[in-house]
């Protein structure tokens, strides 16, 4: 499968996905009879008459047989639409450059504010006069306000509320300024996979999918829950499919110096309260801890009294690739039962030993 760039309008431009916008530049009468006016008007929906704004898969700027001053008006509508409009991939063209009406180092300058959009992808050209700090004054620095700093404290909660508010920039992989958020999932039997903020999305059932570009991923392609989350194809980022979400990693290390995921199970020594190994889960938005018969053991708790955090195994054992989806603090709370006698404890502990494993 062949991977658009997520920053460059496709040159030569063959279809268009559900959710993308080709923007060409038009004369003032709407005759679109050459270049990219052309290719919106035959293949694409471009209206004919219409010089300026949304006109079927399309959006119209004037630029043909106007000044460069006379154009900056309709730039700047076109901004106010595609920030109106965060659902839809806009692909910017040459904008009648091809024609010779206007020199694109010229033109360029213009769409300075396009820069800022996520969700607006700039010609070839037009992209290299922009890179160029003394031609554009080095305006790709991005706002502060683009970057996202994650959560202190994740759970599948949380992770659902990022995916729903970052929808377009996962389908559209644009992952620079998306949270540095790690997780694991399950693979196969003995194999985790992982993943970072960006590069996977729950479904509404609460099940995990995850992106891959191999191809030998193609048969588990979800077409349906792809468009049904992001309204659109997302051919760019290669093939999605459901995996078991195995936990997110936290800001702790265990005593080798590994970051602990939740759905890890740990030896916490020395503490005569806790003989069997704990499985992990996070504690609201507060801390992350073991979820015990009616209160947690926090890892900060852990921390302060300088307990050694030792990771012996997970809690992704028996598992099946068609139950509901449970959640960490339902795993790790179910691990942690109090009432289990000591025969359950060790049966428990030697099964977290050798996971993950399937049924």
């Amino acid at each position: 499968m062949k991977i658009r760039n997520n920053y460059l309008t496709p040159n030569p431009l063959t279809h268009l996905s559900k959710c993308e916008i080709l923007v060409f530049g038009a004369n003032i009468k709407g005759e679109h009879k050459d270049g990219a006016a052309k290719i919106a008007y035959e293949k694409f929906g471009a209206e004919w008459g219409v010089s300026n704004g949304p006109t079927g898969q399309c959006y119209a700027i004037p630029t043909i047989g106007l000044r460069l001053y006379e154009i900056e008006p309709y730039i700047k509508e076109f901004v106010k639409y595609a920030k109106a409009h965060k659902e839809n991939r806009f692909l910017l063209t040459l904008m009648g450059c091809e024609q010779g009406a206007h020199n694109y180092k010229n033109l360029a300058p213009l769409f300075r504010d396009t820069t800022f959009l996520l969700n607006v992808t700039s010609p070839n050209k037009m992209w290299y006069i922009w890179m160029m700090p003394e031609a554009f004054d080095g305006c790709k620095t991005p706002d502060a306000d683009m970057y996202e700093e994650a959560p202190s404290v994740i759970n599948e909660d949380i992770l659902n509320e990022l995916c729903i508010k970052h929808r377009y920039e996962i389908g559209a992989s644009l992952k620079e300024y998306l949270p540095k958020i790690k997780i694991r999932y399950v693979l196969d039997n003995d194999k985790f996979g992982y993943k970072n903020f960006g590069d996977f999305f729950f479904w509404d059932d609460g099940s995990l999918y995850v992106w891959e570009t191999d191809d030998k991923f193609a048969e588990d392609h979800n077409k349906d829950v792809v468009e049904d989350f992001f309204h659109d194809e997302c051919e760019q980022r290669g093939y999605c499919h459901r995996a078991i979400y195995a936990g997110v990693q936290t800001n702790y290390k265990d005593t080798k110096g590994q970051y602990i995921y939740t759905g890890d199970v740990i030896n916490v020594e020395p503490d005569d309260g806790f003989k069997n190994p704990l499985a992990l889960a996070s504690y609201n938005d507060l801390d992350y801890g073991f979820p015990l018969d009616n209160h947690f053991l926090l890892l900060s708790d852990c921390k302060d009294r300088k307990l050694k955090l030792t990771r012996v195994g997970t809690v992704f054992y028996q598992l099946s690739q068609c139950d509901l989806p449970l959640t960490m603090r339902q795993r790790a709370g179910t691990f942690n039962y109090t009432f289990d006698t000591e025969e359950d404890k060790k049966f428990k502990a030697l099964k977290a030993r050798f996971t993950p494993n399937f049924e």
